[in-house]
């Protein structure tokens, strides 16, 4: 299970009944699932219905790289269930067309969300939904690290997407050194060309010189691009 900053259990369905969610809205509220139900989908024993949440949440909950009110809440619960047993669901998730476990999108998301926070300045949101993401991102570097080495290259490459995104917040950027290696071995390495750029990015923004990288691993493959590099572009299909 996962721990919270003070070393303690993260229960997460205490988090779904903790949380007043009739007070914090995500996109569409008027006509997408409710954020708990979205989050309770995500363990579901049907398949089918773990593969609608996941795409639920990245549709409702950060559509278009927005954060809501629902989005801190979110995440907590993401992070809270990473080690299910139900995470390791198979399937084709948001934008990248390699089947992969239910945890590796996980990641991915909470890789992103991270990113969006961080970004600029402002961040896309109202100000108090930001800083409650931010607040968010040492549990997102934490519940990354049992994965960064993962015996799952696709996992193991969505946690060092999520441990790396937040890296751009002033406290955990002492964790950078441990984690270049990683971006230049696993990220500048993928299959998925997002992830190559990003490598790329994260390296000159922690001012380090990233040199020749090494190419995708599989060679003369047409890596997945698609919109989510420029973030998500597609409406809301409620």
């Amino acid at each position: 299970m996962t721990l919270d900053s003070g070393g303690a259990a993260i229960d997460p369905w205490a988090l779904l009944l903790e949380t007043d969610w009739s007070r914090v809205e995500h996109c569409c509220p008027d006509t997408a699932p409710s954020t708990p139900v979205i989050l309770a989908g995500l363990l579901d024993d049907d398949e089918d219905v773990q593969r609608i949440a996941v795409h639920d949440l990245g549709q409702a909950v950060t559509h278009q790289n927005s954060i809501y009110g629902a989005t801190a809440p979110a995440a907590r619960f993401v992070v809270a269930v990473l080690g299910h047993p139900r995470t390791m669901t198979s399937g084709v998730y948001f934008h990248d067309e390699r089947r992969r476990p239910l945890r590796a999108a996980l990641l991915q998301w909470l890789g992103d969300l991270a990113d969006d926070a961080t970004y600029d300045a402002d961040g896309p949101g109202e100000p108090d939904d930001v800083a409650a993401v931010r607040a968010v991102l040492p549990l997102i570097y934490e519940a990354a690290r049992p994965y960064l080495a993962d015996a799952d290259l696709l996992i193991r490459e969505a946690a060092v997407h999520a441990a790396a995104m937040t890296l751009a917040a002033p406290d955990l950027a002492v964790h950078i050194p441990e984690i270049v290696p990683l971006v230049r071995s696993t990220l500048s390495t993928s299959d998925h060309r997002v992830y190559q750029h990003l490598a790329e990015r994260c390296l000159v923004t922690w001012g380090v010189e990233p040199g020749p990288l090494p190419g995708p691993r599989t060679s003369g493959s047409e890596p997945t691009d698609g919109p989510w590099a420029g973030g998500h572009s597609d409406d809301p299909p409620f």
